[in-house]
């Protein structure tokens, strides 16, 4: 498997992050690329062209596929809204989802609009009817406001960073997290609490009741190379 993809005059990286999770015996990540020269990815991205956009999502899927054939590994993929926003692209992503044999969360970012909510729950369930799921990306930040948490009908919650930092020591912060969550679990969605780098930050959101996290207390993304061949050692495969 390349883990590497040349597009235009950049190279980009396939990296892993593992999620913190309840143990249930499968291990979940996010899929993160690297980009060379050193480039913010969400500009990256917003700047390719539709086709290259679907270049980077094959080049994802077939890494997800191969991930799965050795190791019980659930992947996440952040995708960029823009390549689902006209009617022609949406069926050219599904197409791509049905030809992705192992299950994959599909993440959707905060800094380009969803299409309409119609049409972006017809996409939400074809995606579920393909055997993956879907996640909203950074909830609390960027376009990801709480609408789009009652509205749209995404599997998982990724939490933004922002609205936890400093929780351990904010009781209001901690009532409006618990608010969070209890909406969540309302509407029986899984979750993800992003950025978290203390154990006291960590301590607190166990008490609020989150059980998946992402951040560098737990796992700093690493190479999917190097991160395959130190899982055993992790007690992955």
């Amino acid at each position: 498997m390349d883990f590497e993809l040349k597009v235009g005059n950049s190279r980009l990286t396939a990296w892993f992050q593992q999620y913190k999770t309840p143990a249930n015996g499968t291990c979940e990540g996010e899929l993160l690329s690297r980009i060379e020269p050193v480039a913010v990815p969400e500009e990256f991205f917003a700047n390719l062209d539709i086709s290259d956009q679907f270049r980077v999502l094959e080049w994802h899927l077939d890494i997800a596929d191969a991930i799965a054939t050795d190791y019980p590994i659930r992947v996440s993929i952040n995708l960029h809204n823009s390549l689902v926003a006209d009617k022609a692209d949406r069926v050219w992503f599904l197409e791509h989802v049905a030809s992705c044999s192992t299950p994959v969360t599909f993440e959707f970012t905060e800094t380009h609009p969803l299409p309409p909510v119609g049409e972006a729950n017809r996409l939400l369930r074809d995606i579920r009817e393909r055997g993956h799921r879907s996640a909203l990306d950074d909830f609390g930040t960027g376009l990801n406001r709480s609408s789009l948490l009652t509205h749209y009908d995404f599997d998982v919650i990724k939490i933004d960073r922002s609205l936890h930092v400093g929780v351990e020591a904010d009781p209001a912060r901690s009532r409006s997290l618990k608010l969070v969550f209890d909406i969540i679990e309302l509407l029986g969605k899984a979750h993800v609490v992003e950025g978290v780098e203390t154990d006291a930050a960590h301590e607190a959101l166990l008490e609020i009741g989150f059980s998946t996290f992402q951040g560098f207390l737990f796992h700093r993304p690493e190479p999917v190379a190097e991160y395959l061949a130190t899982s055993s050692r992790r007690g992955i495969a």
